[in-house]
């Protein structure tokens, strides 16, 4: 009995702001800017719910609202012009925190860093998937995962 209850506890022991970050960025937004769906097992695994007053199923945020997240779609493949976003607004944590919790596994998952970018606003790519993490001074720290069919073709 006790050893459930321990389980329990450990289980919804709370993440630190990177952890859930890297939650987010490597289950949810990966997959939907590389594909265009998230799977509703990775979005539960990440702690996000809909957020109220959003966009339905594509405007999420965590219990806590911590971490506010907005899937969009634009353009289409016929025309050339598709590009799919996954942003995340970090509110706790920071940038650095941020910026440390998804550099190893984006490039553990492929992800190259493009070189000579500014330290404080470090870019990856693959194939027509680019990663970026920036922060405005006083404002949230912002993930953006997004897929565009042009940088696709051009890679």
């Amino acid at each position: 009995m006790h050893a459930l209850i321990l389980a329990a506890a450990l289980a919804g022991a709370p993440q630190t702001p990177g952890q859930t970050t890297r939650d987010i960025v490597i289950g949810v937004c990966l997959p939907f800017a590389a594909a265009g769906e998230t799977s509703a097992d990775n979005i539960a695994l990440a702690g996000l719910q809909p957020r109220p007053g959003g966009d339905g199923d594509r405007d999420l945020q965590t219990a806590n609202g911590h971490h506010l997240v907005k899937l969009t779609v634009a353009g289409d493949v016929e025309a050339g012009t598709l590009r799919r976003v996954c942003e995340v607004q970090a509110r706790a944590g920071g940038f650095e925190q941020a910026r440390d919790a998804v550099a190893g596994p984006l490039e553990r998952a492929g992800f190259a860093p493009v070189p000579d970018e500014p330290e404080d606003w470090p870019v990856w790519t693959r194939g027509g998937v680019t990663a970026t993490v920036h922060q405005n001074p006083g404002r949230a720290t912002i993930l953006r995962v997004s897929y565009s069919i042009l940088d696709d073709e051009a890679s």
